[in-house]
């Protein structure tokens, strides 16, 4: 008898080790270890302030507004958080930190290279800064929606230009929204000159046809 009691203590204590799910150790920011979900999903948004969504045109507007109003919590609900950063798609070419910023950026976190939710609120306003905010207001949503491409005027500064070009690819479920950069300068014969002349372009998904989430950031020129 005192075989079989002991035999059935045995296997319940091996059974409880099974259920006991293993301890994990994190030794840098938690959020570093989030699981990375790249798969583009209709957001749940607020909508205070904000038009109805039918159509990601409606999105766009709202998206729109948000970055007029530089309402941050708006703007989060179109990125998924962490931010998968890539030769070809990273929000770092905005931001650029120094190199005595990345150490610390490196101390703090098992991922660094990844964008999080806390980096965004640190830097959204160089993310859309001045120059995005003023373009974005001149594209004409209808035409866009129509037409699928819609720019801003070239507005034009002290030593460069800039103008916005918004476009769907025909059958494409992607937004582009590229802020296309010129030097104003000229050189000793009075010629435009051409060099620093670039491109920043801005992705989004257009989800089910109704909303819109961030995909990426890419350079060219």
């Amino acid at each position: 008898m005192k075989n079989i009691n002991l035999l059935l203590g045995l296997m319940l204590c091996l059974a409880a080790c099974r259920d006991e799910k293993p301890k994990v150790v994190v030794g840098k920011s938690d959020t570093s270890l989030k699981k990375i979900d790249n798969i583009a999903k209709a957001p749940v948004r607020p909508t205070t302030g904000y038009i109805s969504v039918e159509t990601w045109i409606d999105d766009f507007k709202n998206f729109r507004r948000a970055v007029y109003l530089k309402d941050k919590a708006k703007l989060k609900t179109y990125f998924n958080f962490p931010i998968v950063a890539d030769e070809n798609s990273s929000l770092w070419f905005i931001v650029q930190l120094s190199e005595t910023e990345w150490k610390k950026r490196k101390a703090k976190y098992a991922q660094a290279e990844l964008f999080y939710e806390e980096d965004f609120d640190l830097h959204f306003e160089k993310i859309f800064n001045a120059d995005f905010s003023k373009t974005l207001m001149k594209i004409k949503t209808n035409k866009l929606f129509n037409d699928h491409h819609s720019e801003s005027p070239v507005f034009t500064v002290t030593d460069y230009t800039y103008q916005m070009l918004a476009d769907v690819q025909q059958g494409d479920t992607v937004l582009y929204l590229n802020m296309s950069f010129g030097n104003n300068g000229v050189d000793e014969n009075g010629k435009k000159v051409s060099e620093g002349e670039y491109n920043n372009i801005y992705m989004f998904n257009i989800v089910d046809g109704k909303t819109i989430l961030f995909k990426g950031l890419t350079m060219a020129g």
